[in-house]
């Protein structure tokens, strides 16, 4: 769309928006569907292909493991675990198959999430129980959210002596909402339940601690909120569960993976995932060069997560006042992302479309969840979830709200 033929109301983007490819005609406020790029981590991911390309048997055979082992040591800070306990998955939905994939399930067996997991990772868990016979139990969370109490305590009161795992997201996709992982990872090993947490939303979000929080295994996309290029995935594996861990597809190496460890000085773990066949790597080895943009930009990784936090906690603010309603969520469980409820029995795809067409605002519009074509309803009205980064501007959510209290 050519400028000329923007509103003229059309707002600036934040001065950092320059660092970005984003299209200057767009209003993007859904970077946490499928993240954004900066130009610089891009080029640094051209240069580890180039690198490749050079002298393809080198890299895989020689400097792959040492060039992944710089993103590991970049993301162990923001999870709190060691480097060693991480490998690569292309996204969070890989990583949960995976997890789910090594979880002993058995007919009898339980397997606990919630009704505001996303659609893909519900998949997975479906299909899990559906292999072994155990069933999946998916618990109803409360929405407005109230508390974090109360989102523990609807989850925890679908507990039984036969729960044998929970699913559970550090941040929910269609609620925006920061989870009380703490409390409920605390009463769940207490009671021997192993979790998976997906914490798709988690790196360059908010801070971790798996390790303190003792789950079994966790998940997460770098190319969401650490602004990695597309397709860069990790996941944890608690310690104790490492020596028989195992991709859901094995290579070359699956039969010898203990010596060719030794013989390389690496864990077992890592001589696995780390070469499943001749994948390109490049978005994984990028994730070193984005943790370092980004906290170049901001002046911090932590100074990067609380400014999107501010922003989208004011962007959110601004969509409430010009519609008259109020946040679905308190503030303590809001971080970048925050989803409000709207007034009105509109088609949320015919909003998404009239957002973007008239607009050009770029933001997700879920369906009510009685609406049978609705993969992640949550309320009984329409659902706009909003992101914020460092390339936006609270215009831009200013922006917003007219556009939505024109539309409604």
């Amino acid at each position: 769309m050519p400028t000329a033929s923007l509103p003229a109301n059309f707002p600036a983007p934040s001065p950092l928006a320059s660092r970005w490819a984003i299209d200057p005609t767009l209003v993007p406020l859904n970077h946490g569907a499928f993240g954004a790029c900066p130009t610089a981590v891009l080029d640094a991911q051209r240069a580890h292909m180039d690198r490749m390309e050079r002298d393809t048997v080198t890299f895989f055979v020689e400097d792959a493991s040492k060039l992944l082992d710089r993103s590991r040591a970049a993301l162990a800070p923001l999870l709190g675990c060691a480097a060693n306990d991480v490998v690569f998955v292309p996204n969070a939905s890989h990583g949960v198959h995976a997890a789910l994939h090594n979880l002993d399930l058995a007919p009898g067996d339980e397997l606990l999430t919630n009704a505001h997991e996303y659609p893909a990772c519900l998949n997975n868990a479906r299909q899990r129980c559906a292999q072994t016979g155990a069933t999946l139990v998916v618990a109803e969370l409360p929405w407005p959210v109230p508390s974090a109490d109360a989102l523990a305590d609807a989850l925890l009161a679908n507990v039984t002596d036969r729960t044998k795992a929970c699913l559970l997201s550090s941040v929910t996709s269609p609620s925006a909402v920061m989870m009380p992982v703490e409390r409920v990872c605390r009463e769940l090993r207490a009671r021997g339940i192993e979790i998976i947490l997906d914490a798709a939303h988690g790196v360059g979000f908010q801070h971790h601690d798996l390790k303190a929080w003792d789950v079994a295994w966790s998940t997460g996309n770098a190319h969401k909120w650490l602004c990695s290029p597309k397709g860069s995935g990790w996941l944890y594996v608690r310690p104790d569960l490492q020596p028989t861990f195992r991709p859901p597809v094995l290579s070359n190496s699956a039969q010898v993976r203990e010596p060719v460890a030794a013989a390389a000085g690496r864990p077992p773990m890592h001589v696995e995932f780390d070469y499943v066949g001749t994948n390109d790597i490049s978005a994984y080895l990028a994730i070193a060069d984005a943790a370092e943009f980004l906290a170049d930009a901001a002046g911090s990784i932590e100074a990067y997560m609380d400014h999107n936090r501010a922003l989208a906690l004011a962007g959110r603010d601004a969509v409430c006042r010009r519609l008259g309603v109020e946040p679905s969520a308190p503030d303590e469980l809001t971080g970048a992302i925050a989803a409000i409820a709207l007034p009105t029995t509109k088609p949320a795809a015919d909003l998404k479309r009239a957002l973007f067409d008239r607009w050009r605002i770029q933001i997700p519009v879920w369906e009510p969840r009685t609406a049978t074509a609705g993969m992640i309803g949550i309320a009984d009205t329409p659902v706009v979830r909003l992101s914020a980064n460092l390339y936006n501007a609270i215009g831009q959510y200013e922006y917003l709200a007219e556009a939505l209290a024109a539309e409604l």
